[in-house]
């Protein structure tokens, strides 16, 4: 038997399960339990947090920096999303392991089926594998792109400036040592700070990925049904079968969309509110000139709240398509009991809600359109205002 599919798929998902092991979060892992890793990733976020504020203490209070609250406001917001983001794998790691294997689950059942259902599992393998490459690439060149300018100015202009906008207690970076040091300690959190994002928000991009491909099966399966219905119309004893394993392909729709919804709440209400001021912020850093690496950020920052919106225009996509698939079978051809069964399925699909931004705004392109206009407009009065 063909394990294409299915194979791909681990083989695709197992690059980020690499990235989460380095974070010893690979919750994936059925006998998963925290390690030394795992303790050392959550010691190191909070070291940077406590040397965030501990930083703006000494720039602002005592040295009369203000400015550095807008560095500080630019990057504050990658460290909570991490530490949002790591407390809520931990906690939620059953729902992950559930949402893994039910995709799982997918492709080895439906790899073995007709065309129609191969040529969907090879559109999600080549959606995910875009995902992926996106996703990977945006990390990396922020990642790069706030190191090397640094480094950069450092070698070539002989000048030394912080990757990120804190200071560490009892190192001088007045002196080369610490200054050497506070180099290396920066470059080790924008390494884990970035990956560490990036498992989290692949994971996310990955299962919401199926959405469709959930929708997709549902088609295949009415279309199975309709041709026999043509056949055989008001026939139970031929239509019984599958329209019963289409009612349960449905809940099972929309209990993996729930699932996506309840696992990633918190996390997604984070990340939209924290882009929200660190785009504001770096761009007002950009305006003043008062943090070179802030060009390279600012594209990670707008890169990443745009593939976060574009999740909730997939699953709202798939819910309306949904029903569509529904009204568009043959249920005419069915008997009355089976009609009500379709009935019950079209009211559920139209009251089915898509991802939401902690409950307040719907995630789409929409909302991230009047999101970059509330952006446009605070920066503008932000830096008119330090003017």
């Amino acid at each position: 038997m063909s394990r294409k599919y299915s194979n791909n798929f681990k083989k695709l998902f197992n690059f980020t399960r690499r990235f989460s092991e380095l974070c010893g979060c690979d919750v994936i892992k059925e006998n998963f339990q925290p390690d030394w890793k795992t303790y050392a990733v959550f010691l190191l976020m909070n070291l940077a947090l406590s040397c965030t504020v501990y930083s703006n203490y000494i720039e602002v209070i005592v040295n009369g920096d203000l400015y550095n609250l807008l560095k500080t406001a630019s990057v504050i917001g990658t460290g909570v999303q991490g530490y949002a983001k790591f407390i809520n794998v931990l906690k939620q790691q059953t729902k992950f392991r559930y949402l893994y294997k039910e995709i799982i689950d997918m492709y080895e059942t439906y790899e073995l089926k007709s065309l129609a259902y191969k040529q969907s599992l090879k559109y999600n393998i080549s959606l995910v594998k875009k995902l992926l490459a996106v996703t990977f690439a945006m990390v990396s060149i922020a990642c790069i792109g706030v190191t090397m300018v640094p480094l950069y100015m450092l070698i070539f202009q002989n000048t030394r400036i912080d990757i990120m906008p804190f200071i560490f207690p009892f190192i001088d970076t007045s002196t080369d040592f610490g200054f050497y040091l506070t180099f290396v300690l920066h470059i080790i959190c924008v390494f884990f700070g970035g990956y560490g994002n990036f498992v989290v928000d692949s994971w996310l991009f990955i299962y919401a990925a199926h959405v469709p491909l959930m929708k997709n099966i549902l088609k295949c399966k009415f279309d199975d049904l309709d041709a026999i219905l043509e056949e055989y119309p008001k026939n139970v004893v031929k239509s019984r079968k599958p329209l019963n394993d289409i009612f349960k392909w449905h809940q099972k729709y929309i209990d993996f969309c729930k699932t996506i919804k309840g696992t990633f709440f918190w996390v997604i209400a984070i990340q939209i509110g924290f882009e929200f001021m660190g785009i504001i912020s770096t761009i007002v850093c950009i305006f003043l000139g008062i943090w070179p690496p802030a060009p390279a950020y600012l594209i990670y920052l707008f890169c990443i709240f745009y593939s976060y919106c574009s999740l909730g225009n997939i699953v709202e996509v798939s819910n309306d398509d949904v029903i569509d698939v529904i009204y568009a079978s043959c249920w005419y051809n069915l008997t009355v009991p089976e009609q009500k069964m379709i009935l019950i399925m079209l009211r559920e699909s139209q009251q089915a809600t898509g991802i939401s931004i902690g409950g307040v705004l719907p995630l789409s392109l929409n909302t991230a359109l009047q999101i970059t206009k509330s952006v446009y407009t605070m920066s503008m009065l932000l830096e008119r205002s330090l003017n």
